[in-house]
Formats: C-alpha cells, structure tokens, sequence
C-alpha cells in the first residue's frame, strides 16, 4: 500500500477512489514531505463529507500536535492568531503568569509558596509568586516592588543593605521568599530572597559522533548600498567548497532581516540599491540557489522584512516563498527549531534594544550580559512595551518554557559569542557595514562572520568573511 503512495499518480487515484478533489497545492504538500504512508489518516468524515482536500488541511494533518518529522529536523508552525482587545492584552499577560509561575514553582526553594491573598493573612515568612508591576525606590533607598497574581497583590522591600542592587524588570515574573510585615497599612513583605525561572545547570553532550554543524547569521539587508556583497559571495562560496568545517555543515540559519526593506525609516530610498522589496527577496533567493541541497535552510523575518512589526512574526507569504529552492524553509519570530533532539531557540532580537538600557553595564558591543538576563528571566521581552512591538495572543509565544540546547539572535549587527550555564548563545553577525544612523550613535557593527555549532560537542566555531 506505502509504496503506490510514492508518486502523483498513486496518490490522486487512491483519493478519487473515495470521491475527494485535491488541490494542486496540497498534492505537493504532500509529496515534498514525502508522507504518502500517512494518506490513509486523512480521511477523516469531516473531509470525506466535503469531499475536498486543500493545502491547509493537508499541513493541519501532517503537523498533528507534535510537529512533522521533515528528514531529521521537526518543523512545526503555532497557530498564531492575533486579535487586539483588552481581553487579548489580559490572556496573553495570564499566558506569561501562568507558564513561568509553573517553572518558579519547580524551584526547591519555593515550596510551600501560597497565593497572595493567603499571605496577606499570614504571620512570619511567606512564599509567592508574581508578576511584578511596579518597581521604585523609596526615600530612604529601599527598592520596593509591586508583585500581583490572578487576584491580588502586595508591596516588597528590597533592603539597601541588602538585596537593593537586585536587577528587577517591570512585567517580569518571580518568586519572593521574605516575612511579612503588617503596621498600620496593608501587608508588606520584606524580601530574604529573590527566586527566578532561570536556566538550571546542564551538561553540553559530548558524543563520539562526526561533527554536523549548524551553521549562524543575521541581518544580511540585500539591497541596501551597504550590502557587503562581496563577503556574502565569500560565504556561500566557502559552503559550496566543502573544504574544513563546510563538509560538516548541514543546516544554515539566517535569523531576521534578510533583505533591507523599504519604508523601514525616513529616507531609507537613498540608502538602497535595490528598491522594490520583491526584487530584494530575489536577489537573496539567487544567493540562496548556490548553497548545496543537502544543506538545510531556514529563513526568519525580522523589523526591516515584509511581514507585521509587531511580535511573533508570521511566516513570509507564499509569494516570497516561491522565490526560494525547495532545501528553504520559511520559519516565524521566535521559533523553535528541533534538529535530532536538540532545541534550537531561534530569536531575531529586537527586545535587546530595551534590554540594553534595562540592564546595567549592557551595551551592544557586550550584548552577551543582556542575552544573559533574557535567559534567566525565561522571557524574550521581559518587559512589555519600549521598543518591543508586541501584539496580543492567548499564548505567550515569547516564554521559554522549553531550555534551549542553542539561542540564536540578532537585530544589533553586534557578533558575540557565550555560554550561560550550559546553554551557548551567540548574537549573529550582519553582512552590512555601518549605516549612517550607526555613525550618529558612535556604533561599529561586527560585520561578515558565521557561527557553526557543531550539534554533537562543544565544539563553536567563529569564520570571518571581512574582506
């Protein structure tokens, strides 16, 4: 039965047999994912009734709740969907309460925590959990804190002698361990100890495996005059050659800002060789084309590509797509990525603008200490708002509730390189040299390097293209 599955016409004669039409679209679906072993599970009443199969019903089927297994690397894409009333802005704030508080509780340290109202009625210390919604100084130095959960809150003193110098972010969720203090007001706590998400300690495997390397980079802007072209064909020139590390490459990653965009910023017309965005996508499906089919590629939108601003970024259109080879695939922002067994968290950054002013001794030539506090807090936009568009759903798609073997980000035309308990991290580096705007703000960008990962040790390896 599998094997008259194998081609279009075993497949289109098994479903006119049970009286089903199958769109063009989602025939080759399903061929591309080589799935004929699974046609048979289509059939459900619902689309024999209608007796119609399209393209989207296809990627519901094949994706079922886990993701399909496309060669060894999972692909699976959320269903995002996005509305924007004060109910959205609500669930998607409960979303973020709900699944950090639920790693907080993990924590050995907070057993025992109660809800806030329980403590308010308490005597001696007490344990919570909360998101935070203020955060001030008070006149005599103390850091004090708003925290609140579903139904209440309450005020937290940070001594200045000692816990005040503790980073804490408006929006963020933590656990507070402290005793609680009733005077004449409402219950305060004073803080002992300040409980985070956090990425727990881990080991990095080290297997006796050969090297399959993936392979890191960012903010490429084709278009723009500033392009740097000539690394870029560099690059793909090296992949192609198949000399040291490139043998070993098998999966490519191109984290946001693919191609510079139009209307980005006032005036960005003068700054691009190449006008028309669709022609810009083109461009970069040309360079594309060259690396070799076994390498996998992943392509994410970022601020200056055609999809919404606001965050998560869907996946490009279909007309975008189609400017690419069939070894493409178009992912969201965030997204991640599984590739035999490992969790690629792939991010193109644009909340490390707020973080940079947030956390202090941050900047983007350091951007490794911003990554840092992004991991610890489990949340790619901590706090809500700044230069973070963010744009409601009833899931949180920002919380990192699964720890990452690698994060990837970008956005800052930064290169830094890290590891945070475990978990190595790398800003990529951008193949454009320094803007006019760069030069105002007295920022270098680090530009034309690739970062390769190696899947099976703690190999990372850095490859500059500067010419």
């Amino acid at each position: 039965m599998v094997m008259l599955f194998q081609d279009k016409p075993g497949i289109l004669k098994y479903f006119n047999e049970h009286g089903i039409l199958v769109s063009p679209e989602a025939l080759q679906v399903i061929l591309d994912r080589s799935m004929g072993d699974l046609i048979p599970k289509m059939l459900s009443p619902e689309i024999l009734q209608a007796g119609y199969l399209d393209e989207g019903t296809v990627r519901k089927l094949l994706r079922g709740d886990t993701g399909v297994k496309d060669q060894d690397f999972e692909v699976y894409f959320p269903d995002i969907r996005i509305n924007s009333s004060v109910e959205d802005f609500r669930q998607m704030f409960v979303s973020k309460y709900t699944k950090l508080k639920k790693i907080v509780m993990a924590s050995s340290t907070m057993r025992g925590s109660v809800d806030i109202k329980k403590a308010k009625l308490s005597i001696g210390e007490v344990k919570v959990i909360g998101m935070v919604s203020s955060v001030d100084v008070t006149k005599n130095g103390h850091k004090r804190i708003v925290i609140e959960d579903m139904e209440e809150s309450i005020q937290a003193i940070l001594m200045k002698d000692r816990n005040a110098d503790e980073l804490i972010l408006q929006d963020e969720v933590i656990g507070v361990v402290g005793s609680v203090s009733k005077g004449k007001g409402d219950p305060v706590i004073f803080v002992k100890e300040i409980v985070r998400p956090d990425i727990p300690y881990r080991m990095i495997d080290e297997t006796k495996r050969d090297p399959v390397y993936v392979a890191s980079l960012s903010d490429i802007h084709v278009g723009s005059k500033t392009f740097r072209k000539d690394d870029f064909r560099a690059m793909i020139n090296w992949i192609k050659s198949s000399r040291e590390e490139a043998e070993k490459l098998k999966y490519l990653i191109l984290s946001g800002d693919v191609v510079d965009g139009i209307g980005v910023y006032p005036g960005q017309d003068e700054d691009l060789e190449i006008l028309n965005p669709m022609e810009q996508y083109a461009k970069l499906g040309e360079y594309l084309v060259e690396v070799p089919e076994d390498i996998h590629v992943f392509v994410m939108p970022g601020n200056h590509d055609s999809v919404r601003l606001a965050e998560p970024q869907p996946l490009f259109s279909e007309k975008i797509k189609s400017m690419f080879q069939r070894n493409v695939t178009l992912i969201p922002n965030p997204y991640n990525l599984r590739i035999d067994k490992k969790n690629i968290l792939i991010y193109h950054g644009m909340s490390l603008n707020d973080m940079v002013e947030l956390v202090p001794g941050a900047n983007f030539e350091t951007i490794g200490k911003a990554i840092e506090e992004i991991l610890r807090r489990r949340h790619l936009a901590p706090k809500y708002g700044g230069k973070t568009p963010l744009i409601p759903s009833k899931n949180d798609y920002h919380v990192i509730e699964e720890v990452p073997d690698i994060f990837i980000t970008g956005h800052i035309h930064s290169h830094y390189l890290g590891n945070y308990k475990g978990v190595r991290y790398v800003n990529s580096s951008t193949w454009q040299s320094q803007t006019d705007y760069q030069k105002m703000m007295n920022f270098a960008p680090n530009p034309s390097k690739i970062t390769l990962f190696d899947l099976y040790s703690k190999t990372t390896i850095i490859k500059d293209f500067k010419s």
